[in-house]
C-alpha cells in the first residue's frame, strides 16, 4: 500500500535466547510489512494480526500505541486522497484497520483530521494542476465540510500558486488576459473570490495596461477638437503635467539640517538670522496641467492655458526617464510631459508602438 515501507525486523540477542524473551516490536513491524505488500487494508485480518502478537510475545497497549496511529494515519491519507464519494467502499480500509489494531476512538478522530486537512490541500492543488477529477463541492461532501471548512485551505493554496505566478509576472512586467482568465478560472474551481491585497492588485493593473499598450488593438478615442484627414487618436492622458527645464537657487542649509553648532566661515549673520551660501540647480519643473493625446501623426498637449504640437515625422527621439517623456524634435526643440508612474510607462509604450507601426 502507498505509504508503507518494509522494515528489518529486529534481531533476537544473545541475551534474549538465553532468556527465552523475544522482541516484541517485530510484531507490528510484521503487521507494518504486511501492509507495504498488500494492495488493501483489508486484506490484514484480525488472525493474521492474533499470529504476529503471539508469535513475538506482544500486546496492544500504551506502549505502542503511536505506531498503531501512524499505521492507521497512512491508511487515513490514502483513503482521504482516493475517496470518491462519501460512501466510497475504499473508508471500510480505515474502519477495518482501526478494528484490528484495537485503536481508540479518540485516536481515529485525530488521525482521521489530520489524514483530512492534509489530502484537502493536496486535492485542492490537483484541482490547479488539472489532476483531480472531483469539483471541489464533491471534496467538500466527501470530507464533510461546508464552504466555511475548507476555505483557509482553499486560499492559501491559491496563493502558494499565485505567488509563484506573480514572480513570473512581475519579472515580465506584464499581465495578458489568457493569464488572468487561467487565475480567474482558477479561483472558480476552487470556490473562492478573485481577490487580491490592494498593492498586488496595482501591480496587475500596471501589468495589464502594459501588456495592453504592446498587444491590445490600438484605440480609436473620440476628441472634442479637430483631427487631421486619416488621424487616429490612439491615447489620452489627464494630469499630464508640462514641464520646462529650469535654473533655480537654494539655499544651503547643510549646518541647520545636522544641528551643527559651531561657527563656520562659510555662513554669516543678517540681524538675528543665520545666512547660508546659495547654489544653483537644474530641475525639470511642471509649469502647467493638461492633456496630452498621442495620435498616428502628432503628440498633441492641451491645456486651458496652451496648446504645443510635434508632428511625429518632425521627431528625432523619444525617451521615458522616470515619469517623465521627453520628445525630442530634429531642429532640437523638445518638450517634457510629467504624468503619474504607472501612466508615464503605459503612454510611452503605446508612442513606441504608433511609431512602430508607422514604419
Amino acid at each position: 500500500m502507498n505509504g508503507f515501507e518494509k522494515q528489518e525486523l529486529e534481531t533476537q540477542g544473545m541475551m534474549s535466547k538465553l532468556f527465552g524473551s523475544k522482541p516484541s516490536q517485530n510484531a507490528l513491524v510484521e503487521i507494518n510489512n504486511f501492509l507495504a505488500e498488500s494492495t488493501k487494508a483489508t486484506e490484514l485480518t484480525a488472525a493474521i494480526v492474533s499470529n504476529f502478537v503471539k508469535t513475538w510475545g506482544a500486546k496492544f497497549d500504551s506502549s505502542n500505541i503511536e505506531y498503531r496511529s501512524s499505521m492507521y494515519r497512512k491508511v487515513a491519507d490514502h483513503v482521504y486522497l482516493t475517496a470518491q464519494s462519501k460512501d466510497d467502499p475504499v473508508f471500510e480500509e480505515s474502519r477495518h484497520l482501526a478494528q484490528v489494531l484495537e485503536l481508540p476512538e479518540n485516536l481515529q478522530r485525530l488521525a482521521d483530521n489530520g489524514a483530512k486537512k492534509a489530502a484537502y490541500f493536496a486535492r485542492c492543488r490537483q484541482i490547479i494542476d488539472g489532476e483531480e477529477t472531483l469539483p471541489i463541492d464533491d471534496i467538500n461532501t466527501i470530507f464533510g465540510y461546508d464552504y466555511e471548512d475548507g476555505y483557509d485551505i482553499r486560499v492559501q493554496v491559491f496563493h502558494n500558486y499565485f505567488n509563484k505566478k506573480f514572480d513570473e509576472i512581475a519579472e515580465q512586467q506584464r499581465f495578458s488576459p489568457d493569464e488572468e482568465a487561467t487565475l480567474r478560472e482558477i479561483c472558480a474551481k476552487l470556490d473562492i473570490p478573485y481577490e487580491f491585497k490592494p498593492n498586488i492588485q496595482n501591480a496587475l493593473d500596471k501589468y495589464r495596461y502594459l501588456w495592453s499598450a504592446e498587444n491590445a488593438p490600438l484605440g480609436d478615442i473620440k476628441v472634442d477638437f479637430p483631427l487631421n484627414d486619416g488621424e487616429i487618436c490612439h491615447a489620452a492622458a489627464q494630469q499630464a503635467g508640462f514641464c520646462e527645464h529650469k535654473t533655480i537657487e537654494k539655499e544651503d542649509n547643510y549646518f541647520e539640517l545636522t544641528r551643527r553648532l559651531e561657527i563656520d566661515e562659510t555662513i554669516s549673520f543678517k540681524g538675528e538670522k543665520i545666512e547660508h551660501p546659495h547654489f544653483t540647480e537644474e530641475v525639470t519643473a511642471v509649469v502647467d496641467i493638461g492633456y496630452l493625446f498621442l495620435t498616428n501623426q502628432r503628440v498633441i498637449y492641451l491645456s486651458n492655458k496652451m496648446a504645443r504640437v510635434v508632428e511625429l515625422s518632425d521627431l528625432d527621439n523619444a525617451n521615458l526617464s522616470v515619469n517623465i517623456i521627453y520628445f525630442t524634435q530634429k531642429d532640437g526643440d523638445s518638450i517634457a510631459i510629467k504624468f503619474n508612474d504607472d501612466v508615464a510607462e503605459v503612454m510611452f509604450a503605446i508612442f513606441k508602438r504608433i511609431l512602430n507601426e508607422r514604419q
